[in-house]
């Protein structure tokens, strides 16, 4: 097994810090300040190619790898969340669809452009009764000649109000089972009979956006539906796969930019006459934080790498990576926060700001308690598919991961 990160994702990787030291962190205040990201900073990321890192490059993105994506996304996470919500849409599940389930038309009408920057796409899945329940969706969709009727409305879009381009998961066939029954469409900016609601006053992630969007007799063509139709139930888990894997790798950034920020404070700072870092305590917290890291690290880039090659065993990788990696990060955070102590909890420091921005990683495109469904689930239909009646105990162990 090799651990060695190839030579030319290690220079990407290295150029990338380069760029957010000195191009996107520094702006962290003002997007805290303004809810706004400067557009010269998403014109440098989209020259960058940082709105298509994981989209193939015949359809106008980098090609990275799964596990080179996620090291960009390390390197981005060094700054500001609301780049990583801003560009990561582009990069996974508002393009993921389009890529695995749309025809070449739709490919070549719209990868590029999202890859590109030039768009900006939003998924609406989402809705007051169907956030863990996907499959509970009732926004509707009735085919009416050569297009479909959209009614519904959808919540906590990221990106909706900057939007040009919607995924949008509808019920087709209500009389179907739920997962048979929802086709995913392409949703225009301007499309009659789309609204954009009110935007969520969120915790954290200042500068992006999630908003309502509100389908009022919104009609589509048919061409824009995305493969088959009822069949988007499973579109939209290819997309969700796509971003716990990006959202592991995010945590696993968020998690050693704040390793280096404690690292430093404790060293800096002193009480008692003598540095916080000659605590046997303190020195504890750390050794904790930097093996939750490292074991974090080591279950998002192998799920990054059987992304890429082991495309069945996709949900249960990328489940278990954000499950992993959504709560290390929040928990190295928090011991960051208490490091710091009281200048931790101020907005004069920027660990109090993530603080409040990662919680939301336990919640987004599945929540923790979700994730460890899908493990479950997993882990026992595997062990049911290897257990022989009168077969000894040590025959009957689950071929995990």
């Amino acid at each position: 097994m090799e651990f060695a990160v190839p030579e030319d994702l290690a220079k990407l990787k290295a150029r990338v810090r380069e760029f957010v030291d000195r191009e996107l962190a520094p702006r962290d205040d003002e997007i805290e300040t303004t809810g706004q990201i400067p557009a010269e900073a998403l014109r440098a990321m989209a020259g960058l190619g940082l709105f298509g890192t994981n989209t193939p490059r015949a359809w106008g993105g980098l090609g990275l790898s799964m596990l080179g994506n996620c090291l960009v996304i390390e390197e981005l996470a060094r700054a500001h969340i609301a780049y990583f919500y801003t560009s990561s849409m582009n990069v996974h599940i508002a393009s993921k669809g389009i890529e695995y389930d749309g025809s070449d038309a739709q490919r070549r009408r719209w990868l590029p452009e999202l890859a590109s920057g030039r768009l900006v796409g939003a998924y609406a899945l989402t809705e007051a009764d169907a956030g863990s329940d996907a499959a509970g969706i009732r926004t509707a969709a009735v085919r009416d000649g050569a297009h479909y009727v959209l009614n519904g409305r959808k919540r906590y879009i990221t990106n909706a109000p900057i939007a040009d381009l919607f995924t949008v998961f509808a019920v087709t066939d209500a009389a179907r089972d739920s997962r048979t029954g929802v086709s995913a469409f392409l949703v225009e900016r301007g499309t009659p009979g789309l609204t954009v609601g009110r935007t969520h006053r969120m915790c954290g992630g200042r500068g992006a956006l999630h908003a309502e969007v509100i389908f009022e007799d919104c009609r589509v063509s048919a061409e824009n539906v995305i493969g088959q139709v009822g069949r988007g139930f499973a579109t939209a888990m290819k997309c969700l796969d796509a971003g716990r894997v990006n959202w592991a790798a995010y945590s696993v950034g968020a998690a050693a930019h704040l390793l280096e920020l404690a690292a430093g404070h404790v060293t800096a700072r002193r009480q008692f006459g003598r540095p916080l870092a000659d605590n046997q305590g303190i020195q504890w917290t750390l050794a904790d934080m930097a093996a939750d890291l490292h074991a974090a690290r080591l279950v998002c880039y192998e799920a990054a790498w059987r992304y890429d090659h082991d495309e069945a065993r996709r949900a249960q990788v990328a489940a278990l990576a954000k499950l992993v990696c959504a709560e290390m990060v929040f928990r190295t955070a928090d011991r960051t926060v208490q490091l710091f102590g009281g200048a931790g909890y101020t907005k004069d420091l920027p660990v109090e700001r993530i603080w409040r921005d990662v919680r939301i990683i336990r919640i987004l495109e599945g929540t923790s308690e979700i994730m460890r469904h899908i493990v479950a689930r997993h882990l026992l239909r595997e062990r049911e598919s290897v257990w022989t009646p009168g077969a000894s105990e040590s025959s009957r162990l689950v071929p995990w991961i």
